[in-house]
């Protein structure tokens, strides 16, 4: 792999069956993560790339080609992933859940505690610390579930989604909660978005996939500065520019998705 890659999937592809009939959900998918790259990446409903991401997190396995995730800590988990649902434990505190990863791995307790601590600080629920998720709001649930992920230290989080439940003005405050997080861990991350938005504001390259198979249409770099404020960031005309060249490809694959429903019909 070369110097500075994490990620590379080289003539990737996914088939499912699906009542006796041969689905096919990635073809030749060619990509590579950059290390401590935001790398997000969007496309039509249905093109694979929740697909993609289970592949990284080694939930489902590729029908064919090759994928190589460098591992440079084998102390730390390669992985976490970060859901679309709300996917901490009912039955546990705010802390008891972010330091669930630690709590497996031995970790000693007044370690996990000072990484627990670190980290509900990060996202704004140190006064959560000893709630219950059914006494905090859905954003609040969310940002959890990030604290979790980030306390686990892995080498790659992967994100599938997971703003895509809450409204707006919550989400883009998540947003800036996960830049300012991100900011000082400088993971590796691979983010699905539906929202070209979302993937503006958080990533560093934009991966547009093509309409079911999936493939890469098209990658945009993102040159927007950093830090970033994500409303102040949306009022420029470098941002609009940018969202003008993500939809450009991301809008025939959209068009060509919505046929395939139509022929499946």
């Amino acid at each position: 792999m070369n110097d500075g890659v994490r990620v590379a999937a080289r003539h990737l592809g996914m088939h499912f069956s699906l009542r006796g009939a041969d689905l096919v959900a990635l073809d030749d998918v060619n990509l590579q993560v950059r290390d401590r790259e935001f790398c997000c990446i969007v496309g039509p409903s249905g093109c694979g790339k929740s697909t993609f991401l289970r592949i990284l997190a080694g939930l489902e396995r590729q029908t064919s080609g090759e994928l190589h995730v460098e591992v440079r800590d084998p102390a730390n988990p390669l992985t976490a992933m970060v859901f679309q649902e709300q996917s901490i434990f009912p039955w546990m505190t705010v802390e008891e859940n972010v330091g669930y990863g630690l709590r497996m791995r031995g970790v000693h307790a007044s370690v996990r505690k000072r990484v627990v601590d670190h980290y509900l600080e990060k996202v704004g629920l140190a006064h959560f610390a000893r709630a219950y998720p059914h006494q905090m709001s859905g954003g609040m649930k969310q940002r959890a579930s990030v604290a979790r992920a980030f306390a686990t230290d892995p080498e790659i989080l992967l994100m599938d989604e997971p703003f895509a439940s809450v409204d707006e003005q919550t989400r883009a405050l998540l947003q800036e909660e996960l830049l300012r997080v991100w900011e000082s861990d400088r993971k590796t991350v691979v983010y699905i978005t539906h929202s070209i938005d979302e993937a503006l504001v958080l990533g560093d390259r934009v991966i547009v996939m093509s309409a079911r198979p999936g493939r890469v249409k098209a990658e945009i770099e993102v040159t927007l500065p950093r830090p970033r404020s994500v409303y102040e960031l949306k009022s420029t005309p470098a941002f609009s520019e940018l969202v003008a060249r993500v939809w450009e490809p991301l809008r025939r694959e959209v068009l060509a998705s919505y046929g395939a429903l139509g022929q499946a019909s």
